[in-house]
């Protein structure tokens, strides 16, 4: 009896130990999980310009070319879209360059005052900040960069967020997609291991049966033996071997139809994905440099400070009358040398006080219009991209300008 109470008090005390290593392990586990980083807080990976490039493939039969064929105009529309609104934006950056131009040309008495003018609503401003004494995080320079777009703020912080979601889909899209390429290739290679085995089973048996029928002949010959059964029975195993093989490989054959069918699909889906990928990470890069942002987050939260700051410079308006004559001056000054928004500049009278901000406003504004002739460059050569193989598929089609025709007229 003292012996099996020796066995069941080892039992319990191993089973102890077993719980506190088990609680140990989920405990350094959890502290593991709190150093990991929060993955929405980290930049993706963007692809490089190879993976983006887009991926053609060669239709065949003519409902595939029809589709191809549909899907390429899609994307060619796509790619008139982002033009058509990148050439827009580069046409007012470029409106106030050229303002920058005709205010450095102001010279004369036309200057003294100019000058003047900025120097009193310098000061008139730096008096109503003095009043304000705000101790908010938002930057000077942030106010003046979100004061040209004060108007707009809530709708781009609203647009930022959408377009940073969007993003994400995209991304999920193409990492999805390349599995689903990778996936259908990784099948395709085993479909054709399939067919290879085949191909050498065919052989084996075909040696076997000619071996059988050479040792029947050897028997029949030499022992005299009836070889009608062995005959039989090998020529049946032959017709059931050749049946087997032939069903395998005509359905080997139809598979691998089927994975090119959705190989070239996938592909087609890739190459769209990729100009959508394209287009939103340059709309979101040019509004962070818009806004001076990181994100939509940091967006949102400088937006909340600019809106504490302005309610407070509306408690302080003792020197309103004076700083608002001053505007009117400077503006009607502006506008008799033919600069055309001639608002913005109230808010950037520093600028034309000083030649180095001058400087730094027009690199913003070259930066600008930079990206936007980079994005206008992307899709003009994928669009002729896109038509180029268009035009590849009309003319070695026989099918090509009646569909061709068909996709135009929807």
């Amino acid at each position: 009896m003292a012996f099996w109470n020796r066995i069941r008090r080892r039992k319990e005390k191993q089973k102890q130990q077993e719980t506190t290593e088990i609680l140990s392990q989920d405990k350094a586990g959890l502290v593991d999980d709190a150093k990991v980083p929060d993955a929405a807080d980290e930049e993706p990976v963007r692809l490089s310009q190879e993976e983006l490039a887009a991926e053609h493939i060669i239709p065949k039969g003519k409902a595939e070319q029809k589709r191809y064929i549909h899907d390429c105009c899609e994307s060619v529309k796509d790619c008139d879209k982002q033009i058509s609104i990148a050439k827009a934006e580069y046409a007012q950056v470029t409106e106030y360059l050229t303002d920058i131009q005709k205010i450095d040309r102001i010279a004369g008495e036309d200057r003294e005052s100019l000058l003047e003018l900025c120097k009193r609503i310098q000061r008139l401003l730096q008096e109503r900040n003095q009043y304000k004494n705000r101790t908010f995080t938002i930057t000077e320079r942030q106010m003046r960069r979100f004061d040209r777009y004060q108007d707009d703020l809530i709708d781009e912080i609203k647009k930022m967020y959408q377009n940073e979601m969007y993003q994400k889909a995209i991304d999920s899209d193409i990492r999805h997609l390349e599995a689903e390429k990778a996936y259908i290739r990784e099948n395709q290679r085993e479909i054709i291991e399939r067919q290879d085995f085949l191909k050498k089973l065919a052989r084996g048996i075909s040696v076997l049966i000619g071996s059988l029928v050479i040792l029947f002949i050897i028997l029949y010959f030499n022992l005299d033996s009836n070889m009608t059964y062995p005959y039989i029975g090998t020529l049946a195993l032959a017709a059931v071997a050749a049946a087997v093989i032939f069903t395998e490989s005509n359905k080997n054959r139809y598979e691998i139809a089927v994975s090119d069918k959705k190989y070239n699909k996938a592909v087609e889906l890739l190459n769209r994905t990729k100009i959508k990928y394209v287009n939103n990470i340059s709309v979101l890069d040019y509004n962070r440099e818009k806004f001076g942002v990181k994100n939509a987050a940091d967006f949102e939260n400088l937006w909340g400070e600019y809106c504490k700051t302005k309610e407070y410079e509306r408690r302080f308006r003792d020197n309103t009358e004076q700083l608002s004559k001053s505007n009117d001056s400077l503006q009607r000054l502006l506008d008799s040398h033919g600069v055309n928004d001639t608002e913005v500049w109230l808010v950037q009278t520093y600028a034309i006080l000083d030649d180095r901000e001058m400087v730094e406003i027009r690199h913003d504004l070259n930066q600008r219009r930079q990206k936007l002739r980079e994005q206008i460059k992307y899709n003009t050569d994928t669009k002729e991209d896109y038509e180029q193989h268009i035009r590849k598929v009309v003319e070695e089609s026989e099918f090509g300008r009646e569909i061709l025709k068909e996709v135009l007229d929807k």
